[in-house]
């Protein structure tokens, strides 16, 4: 009989292989945790990037020039592609019956041209007073 077993060195293969496979999937839910944070900056710098530009096109809307009833679209200077949409809407008279404020309904969609299906809309009721009309001799 053997007087005693000798000492045991190193890992043997399954404890190996374990090591590895806990390895493996620790590493995996990293992964899957930086990506989504990679996904969630990116649709956040779109999100920003589109209220930022959509509502200064909102604003500016019938301030330079006549309100674009109907559809219109187009791209902004960065690549976000903008689809605008106006409908009249109400005239607001005055105590003589002519009218002193007309209202508008405007819906902006903007999206990415990526084609990743990320859109952001904007919808908002505008308020636009009427020119007094001149006076005739």
């Amino acid at each position: 009989m053997r007087a005693g077993l000798r000492s045991r060195q190193g890992f043997s293969l399954i404890e190996a292989l374990a090591a590895f496979a806990i390895l493996a999937l620790v590493l995996s839910q990293l992964l899957s945790g930086v990506s989504g944070g990679a996904r969630n900056e990116s649709r956040a710098d779109f999100l920003l990037r589109a209220a930022r530009q959509g509502a200064s096109q909102l604003d500016a809307l019938g301030v330079d020039g006549p309100i674009p009833f109907g559809e219109t679209s187009g791209r902004y200077p960065d690549g976000l592609v903008w689809s605008l949409s106006v409908t009249p809407g109400k005239s607001v008279n005055g105590l003589a019956g002519a009218p002193i404020a007309t209202s508008f309904r405007v819906r902006l969609v903007i999206q990415r041209p990526s084609g990743f299906g990320e859109l952001f809309t904007l919808s908002t009721v505008k308020v636009k007073a009427v020119e007094p009309r001149q006076l005739q001799p």
